[in-house]
């Protein structure tokens, strides 16, 4: 590449927090109806390990001063 192509070209475009957070929110949806189905369908697998996880995680005393 020569010097003249690297100052014609534009620096790659920074992600804003909007458009993350519109992803975030998109992905959270899909995931939702890809339960909503799975329970319509009696084929939801619940994941008894991460459960367990995430209630002795949540029930720490360090855990229950924090806002979720």
């Amino acid at each position: 590449m020569s010097a003249d192509n690297d100052n014609n070209q534009k620096p790659p475009r920074k992600r804003g927090l909007t458009s993350m957070t519109l992803q975030w929110i998109a992905e959270k949806f899909r995931r939702a109806e890809k339960i909503k189905e799975e329970l319509s369908q009696g084929t939801y697998q619940v994941d008894s390990d991460k459960v367990a996880k995430a209630i002795i995680e949540n029930s720490h005393p360090s855990h229950n001063n924090q806002a979720h």
